[in-house]
């Protein structure tokens, strides 16, 4: 390799600032184009953005357009197709080309009036032919009349220049629709925890915790019969109550009593980290009496007095875990007059 010379990595896709600015628009979730044709409504819904090829779950086929002096391709469902032909003359079926071409642009024409008056282009379909599966290209979902499916619009083959002036009409057209904000379901699931302190060691220290000794928490609040619910950005305080955790507040986006902050600075001098270096780290425990799956709906409305269930009495083990990870178990155990967890292993740090 020649001095100087860099070899980075090299991604198959290469997408000019101009393109993904457009795709980041026409991508957006909006209101569906509603329209009517042949007194039959039509929708038609922007899906995803999808960059390989898929196999067709449906029978497909591509109407290629001509727009100006550039070609679109659109594949459409069958159904969709014959529903379109259906409006001109009932009961022909699929003909053969130029034939259903020319009955497709007829079903379509009062949309096509449309769309030239708002793109200032001329729109004419060209033909349709059997689809084939390639990439990228956007998802549409259609539906006209009883008629429902999947549309196909292929992006251009050029992502590393400028857009087409036929794909930045239909940005500007897509753009005059309404933003949608699209909901989670409130079934999502949510994990929530209960903790009951948590302990800041260095790896090195957890390097020599055998089975029988006790970490003492520098967070306690089990101490004081309290209890975190946490699930991740939300957290909760409860009350411990034998076998149950009852809320005693809404969940908050407050900083988490139990997380500290950290600063990093970089050195001076940087070097590659020494064994002791790595034994120095800092790493917090988090002391674990339960987790529950709460559907996100659910989440909204639990407030004080919510119970949540052990299972257990609170004397029974609690997991030990380091950034998410279980690395060992222990019971709580009083030490001195301050609560701490009796390790009833050695932590999964040691193996």
């Amino acid at each position: 390799m020649a001095t100087g010379e860099q070899s980075g990595f090299k991604p198959a896709l290469i997408l000019s600032p101009s393109v993904v600015s457009w795709l980041n628009e026409i991508a957006a979730a909006r209101k569906p184009l509603q329209s009517r044709l042949s007194d039959k409504p039509l929708s038609v819904r922007m899906e995803r953005l999808v960059w390989g090829p898929e196999p067709c779950a449906v029978s497909m086929l591509d109407c290629v357009w001509a727009i100006g002096h550039e070609t679109i391709v659109l594949s459409l469902a069958r159904p969709v197709v014959e529903g379109l032909i259906a409006t001109v003359q009932s009961g022909l079926g699929l003909p053969a080309e130029p034939t259903r071409s020319l009955l497709v642009e007829f079903a379509l024409d009062p949309l096509l009036n449309q769309l030239e008056g708002l793109t200032q282009q001329k729109l004419q379909l060209i033909c349709l032919s059997e689809a084939t599966a390639r990439g990228p290209y956007l998802e549409l979902e259609i539906t006209f009349g009883p008629f429902k499916g999947k549309a196909r619009l292929f992006l251009f083959s050029s992502l590393d220049d400028s857009v087409p002036p036929a794909f930045r009409a239909l940005g500007g057209l897509l753009r005059q629709l309404p933003r949608e904000d699209r909901q989670l379901p409130s079934e999502l699931p949510v994990i929530v925890k209960g903790e009951i302190g948590s302990l800041r060691a260095t790896v090195a220290l957890l390097r020599k915790v055998n089975a029988g000794d006790a970490l003492l928490p520098d967070v306690i609040p089990i101490a004081r019969g309290q209890a975190i619910l946490n699930t991740g950005t939300l957290w909760a305080p409860a009350q411990v109550a034998e076998d149950r955790l009852i809320v005693r507040g809404a969940f908050r986006l407050q900083p988490h009593p139990l997380e500290c902050a950290h600063m990093m600075t970089q050195s001076e001098k940087p070097r590659p980290p020494s064994e002791g270096d790595l034994d120095n780290i800092e790493i917090t425990l988090v002391f674990e009496c339960g987790r529950w799956t709460v559907a996100l709906g659910a989440l909204r409305d639990i407030s004080e007095g919510h119970v949540f269930e052990l299972g257990r009495p609170l004397d029974g083990p609690v997991d030990i875990l380091a950034n998410g990870r279980r690395i060992g178990r222990g019971d709580i155990v009083s030490i001195g007059g301050e609560l701490g967890v009796r390790l009833r292993g050695r932590l999964a740090v040691n193996d």
